[in-house]
């Protein structure tokens, strides 16, 4: 390994050391090839690019800190059935306002779901209703 000392410093004093990393140190991830008939302008395919979108958060360290703002956001629940989100139950996140209706990708436009829940949305047209935020609530 090779490591070097750099004239910047932790709080503490200590001096920050930045390592030569190999080529091969870096995990190879593959993408999943999009569905030929998949059209992200169709109603009918938004659940599938939706879960796309889901994996490819995962993937990223900024996807992983949007996710977990937004499981916050939600006190880790569900809004449909109002039970805990955990890694065990699984999500998937789901546009308020659809993007083929001209929904955006931000956070006011997104809940987190449980897969099941998901389905039932698409299923049965549920209406999604973003909840209020915990931290809002705890100030009141």
């Amino acid at each position: 390994m090779f490591a070097a000392e750099t004239n910047d410093k932790f709080p503490d004093g200590r001096p920050i050391r930045v390592i030569l990393r190999k080529a091969s140190d870096v995990k190879i991830v593959r993408h999943k090839a999009i569905k030929l008939e998949a059209n992200p302008f169709d109603p009918k395919w938004e659940e599938y690019f939706e879960e796309r979108e889901g994996v490819k958060l995962l993937n990223s360290i900024s996807g992983r800190h949007r996710l977990i703002s937004l499981w916050k956001s939600q006190g880790g629940i569900c809004p449909i059935c109002s039970q805990p989100i955990t890694k065990e139950s699984g999500w998937t996140k789901h546009y308020i306002i659809p993007k083929v209706k001209g929904g955006r990708d931000v956070q006011r436009n997104l809940v987190m779901v449980h897969p099941n829940c998901h389905r039932q949305i698409h299923a049965r047209g549920f209406k999604v209703v973003k909840p209020a935020s915990v931290r809002r609530l705890n100030k009141a």
